[in-house]
């Protein structure tokens, strides 16, 4: 793992920002990029006057909303490029009208709240806002709760790494148990849709016996 403390001392003081925007563009592009941990030694550069705090809210909302919009415009012609593959069973399952449409009308009832959870979530904002593009949410709507969740987000890890000061990785191990936590969750949810699901269609299978 890269010691980003001793890399950031070799570079000028003056591209700290610009860095801290990249690696929150990454973050969104690149889930496995641990984008959250430079945003966190980002207050900690706050916190001992290396940085501003215009010039880390610019270098992190900049990165985020770039990502983000790039994730929506890529979810926008996803369907177009999977159609190459239309032959195969799994992207016949994924080009289904039928799922389309289901997938577009949940997305039209939780979207926004989705786009706000994801954001707090690592394992999921890379995908949300790739479907947030294929159903054709308003982009302007998209991107007002990626704001939102984003600044909410983006001060307790400021805020974090600011407080902490020269101890900013206790906020890494702060986020570690968090996330295997909202994973957690999230794992349990899905069993328990996919355990509905398959009794769904069971009970439809034999009321068609009937």
């Amino acid at each position: 793992m890269v010691d980003i403390p001793s890399w950031f001392d070799t570079i000028p003081s003056s591209l700290y920002g610009f860095l801290v925007g990249c690696s929150a563009f990454l973050e969104n592009v690149f889930p496995p990029y641990p984008g959250d941990t430079v945003v966190v030694f980002g207050g900690y550069l706050l916190a001992s006057g290396r940085i501003s705090l215009a010039e880390l809210c610019i270098a992190v909302y900049s990165g985020n909303l770039l990502s983000a919009a790039l994730m929506y415009y890529f979810g926008e012609h996803i369907l177009e490029f999977f159609r190459q593959f239309a032959r195969f069973g799994w992207a016949k399952e994924l080009l289904n009208p039928q799922n389309l449409r289901q997938t577009e009308a949940w997305f039209r009832r939780w979207g926004l709240l989705a786009v706000i959870f994801s954001r707090f979530s690592a394992g999921i904002r890379f995908f949300v806002a790739i479907v947030a593009g294929m159903t054709h949410m308003p982009l302007w709507l998209f991107l007002l709760a990626f704001t939102i969740a984003t600044t909410i987000w983006n001060s307790i890890l400021v805020y974090g790494g600011w407080l902490l000061g020269e101890k900013w990785e206790k906020m890494l191990e702060i986020l570690q148990v968090y996330n295997i936590f909202v994973m957690g969750l999230l794992v349990s949810a899905a069993a328990l849709w996919a355990y509905w699901r398959w009794r769904t269609r069971s009970r439809r299978r034999q009321v068609d016996k009937m």
